[in-house]
């Protein structure tokens, strides 16, 4: 396993939570072995949230519920995935249903454990990459899979919401260098968990 030092991950703003703002009692899960999930593999203790579907399951469960109504997979505390070449603590679903995919959260300030365009592109905007997919079931590394949609807040795949920002079209030109370094990339067959170290 590789050590990795860990400055945590960038807050987020506002309510993002799918089933209202409040309490969230969103089911969740604590995996208790190696688990694989989204054509990922997971390690043990890594929290998986799921769409709070039926009133009486709330909160903790003690068994993984229906995987198609998963909406985050959190890995376990002080542990991160190799995931595009860059150690990634978070996959996050795109609340807004008419969109499928999730935002990936990567460790803030992290060197890329895998030194190629798109990992230093990734890294050079933002912790946060959002990921359109073809199959939403599919959160591997998967680059037939894929289109990058976002980088943090600046920048964003052009909509009629953000035409109008001054700095449109250097978004526009970084997401369409960071997706042709995407489709450079083979599928990642194998996903190194690493160790954080805490400051």
């Amino acid at each position: 396993m590789i050590v990795l030092s860990s400055l945590g991950l960038t807050g987020c703003i506002g309510c993002y939570n799918p089933n209202g703002c409040g309490r969230d009692a969103s089911p969740y899960f604590y995996t208790t072995t190696t688990t694989h999930v989204r054509h990922l593999i997971v390690p043990s203790q890594s929290k998986l949230t799921y769409k709070l579907i039926d009133s009486k399951q709330i909160d903790q469960q003690y068994k993984a519920l229906d995987e198609r109504n998963l909406t985050e997979i959190e890995l376990a505390p002080n542990t991160a995935m190799i995931w595009g070449g860059m150690p990634v603590t978070t996959f996050l679903q795109f609340f807004n249903s008419e969109f499928k995919g999730f935002t990936a959260y990567r460790v803030v300030d992290a060197a890329p454990a895998i030194n190629n365009e798109f990992a230093q592109l990734w890294k050079s905007c933002d912790d946060r990459l959002d990921v359109l997919l073809k199959d939403p079931n599919d959160w591997s590394f998967n680059p037939k899979n894929m289109e990058i949609t976002g980088c943090g807040v600046n920048i964003q795949k052009r909509s009629q919401y953000n035409d109008h920002w001054p700095n449109q079209d250097k978004a526009d030109a970084f997401l369409i260098k960071i997706n042709q370094a995407l489709q450079k990339q083979p599928k990642q067959q194998n996903y190194p968990i690493v160790i954080l170290s805490s400051k």
